[in-house]
């Protein structure tokens, strides 16, 4: 009897250690983190490098603006923890996205703006950009929104695929070749900002 009972308590022994001891192998197993990358397509909205220039003309006042691109960067953000639908004793992987981006100015820094681009968890890209300062009266953001033209006319020359950002009431064309080709007050019809070549 003293035999079995001592034989009852090891084996509520080992199942109480086995137990403990898958709960702190589960926990300690954490998932993979799970990165959602920006494609090369994606990543030829960044043609600018640091110190290249571009220019654009005020089309109100025919001040010719020249910008520069004063940073640039590609990396990977924390996009929050990739939840699993079912029940986890674990911890969650970490989800990151890539995002690149440049911002340019002009040498008083009145004119100032950036062009961003963002993986997303559905294999495909947020375009975004920022124009500040000189730009407007106010800080505007421009979101890009699968609104695309083949070709477009700029003082009467020819751009390919040009890619339209809106923040009512302007509204960015945007090339992987060119950067900004031109700024439209949407409202009032009225070209703002051209490219210059």
């Amino acid at each position: 009897d003293y035999m079995i009972k001592n034989f009852n308590m090891k084996i509520k022994l080992l199942q109480t250690i086995s137990f403990f001891l898958l709960i702190i192998i589960l926990q300690s197993c954490k998932p993979d983190d799970i990165y959602y990358n920006l494609s090369d397509d994606a990543k030829e909205f960044l043609l600018f490098e640091v110190n290249d220039t571009f220019k654009l003309k005020n089309q109100q006042t025919n001040e010719i603006i020249t910008l520069t691109v004063t940073s640039k960067t590609i990396q990977h953000y924390k996009d929050g923890p990739n939840e699993s639908p079912f029940f986890s004793f674990g911890a969650n992987a970490d989800t990151y996205v890539e995002r690149g981006e440049y911002f340019f100015t002009d040498d008083t820094n009145c004119y100032n703006g950036d062009i961003s681009v963002q993986a997303n968890r559905d294999g495909d890209f947020e375009l975004n950009g920022y124009l500040g300062g000189c730009f407007g009266n106010t800080d505007y953001s421009f979101e890009y929104r699968d609104e695309f033209f083949s070709t477009i006319d700029v003082e009467g020359v020819q751009y390919f695929n040009a890619y339209i950002l809106r923040s009512y009431p302007d509204i960015i064309y945007y090339s992987k070749e060119k950067g900004i080709l031109k700024i439209v007050d949407e409202y009032n019809q009225e070209t703002i900002f051209t490219i210059i070549e």
